[in-house]
């Protein structure tokens, strides 16, 4: 019964259902498939058709198949290998069974499109917390190891990012580290979750490179690696910037910027064609930036916004085609809520 069931669900079925079935009763008492009888005084052989013959081969191909899916043993820990794919989570629920890692379930969903938009290891975090509650209900709390090509438990303690909300954050610390039978472990044989196929046909091979997790994360949030929000220690000069926008005797905007250190303004004037303060903020942190070309700078603003778009945004406008800012090395741009008191 079990390998007839197998035959079926792997095709067997089909192959079974294009037999041509006998017309009458008599056809049907008189088919050998069916227990028709033969004596040694009136053999009789079975002629088939090409459809037929073809449907007879696949049908004994699939009952010599091995089962593709074993039945889950809760006396033995799980394995779940997850991997993420051109936006689609691929997971392998396996056992260990004759030596071997054996499938009890194949998982595959697509993320969301704000994780969609996530650097490619923070993606890897959405999908295992994808795929570790697709699977609950098969694991039902027992042991269970998740191995991915991504160090999540370190992207989830260690990291500091703006590409998940709080919120986000949360629901995965309690998905995938508030769990008591769920332990994670980077993965460094072939994953079989890589070899699940998906609809686009982009072959990503990011996942299989050695990387630093932390390190790629950065690189994608920070215009620069040695951009820093605070201080630096050594310093070959330090600058203020500020910026307004207002408008004159005649009822015109107009803005101007202004860089300066602490011996002297380095230059201020009003900007042609600039209506916005937040544009006149950018073009002094620019100006600010190319003055200290080659040299360690701290940057002081007032602007949360000029703040942001270097720490924040800035990174993620660039990665979809916005040039906000040039920025020079040993540059950080450092917040404050009041200029007075700098």
């Amino acid at each position: 019964m079990a390998w007839a069931c197998l035959c079926w669900r792997d095709g067997g079925g089909l192959a079974i259902s294009s037999l041509l079935l006998p017309a009458d009763e008599a056809a049907f008492r008189g088919c050998r498939i069916f227990g028709g009888k033969e004596t040694k005084d009136d053999p009789y052989t079975i002629t088939l058709s090409k459809e037929e013959l073809e449907s007879f081969m696949e049908l004994r191909e699939c009952m010599c198949r091995a089962p593709a899916l074993g039945m889950p043993d809760y006396t033995k820990p799980f394995l779940l290998f997850c991997h993420e794919r051109d936006a689609c989570s691929l997971a392998v629920l396996t056992q260990v069974h004759g030596g071997a890692n054996r499938p009890v379930a194949y998982f595959s969903a697509t993320l969301d499109p704000v994780a969609t938009a996530l650097p490619g290891c923070l993606r890897a975090v959405e999908a295992v917390g994808q795929s570790l509650t697709q699977c609950e209900s098969i694991v039902m709390g027992h042991p269970l190891t998740v191995m991915v090509p991504h160090s999540v438990e370190i992207l989830l303690t260690r990291t500091k990012t703006q590409h998940m909300t709080n919120a986000r954050l949360t629901r995965y610390e309690t998905i995938i580290l508030g769990s008591p039978n769920v332990s994670l472990k980077r993965c460094t044989v072939l994953n079989p979750a890589t070899l699940l196929p998906v609809e686009s046909n982009v072959i990503n091979n990011e996942e299989e490179m050695e990387h630093d997790c932390l390190e790629v994360t950065e690189l994608c949030t920070k215009p620069r690696p040695d951009i820093q929000d605070k201080q630096l220690k050594e310093n070959d000069c330090i600058m203020f910037v500020d910026e307004s926008c207002l408008r004159d005797s005649v009822g015109i905007l107009r803005a101007g910027c202004a860089v300066c250190t602490i011996a002297g303004i380095i230059e201020a004037s009003w900007i042609a064609r600039v209506y916005s303060a937040q544009v006149a903020e950018l073009i002094a942190l620019t100006k600010a930036c190319h003055a200290a070309e080659n040299l360690r700078v701290t940057i002081y603003t007032d602007s949360r916004y000029g703040f942001g778009i270097v720490h924040d945004f800035g990174q993620l406008w660039s990665q979809r085609g916005i040039l906000i800012l040039c920025l020079r090395r040993n540059c950080v741009v450092f917040f404050y809520a009041n200029p007075t008191q700098s």
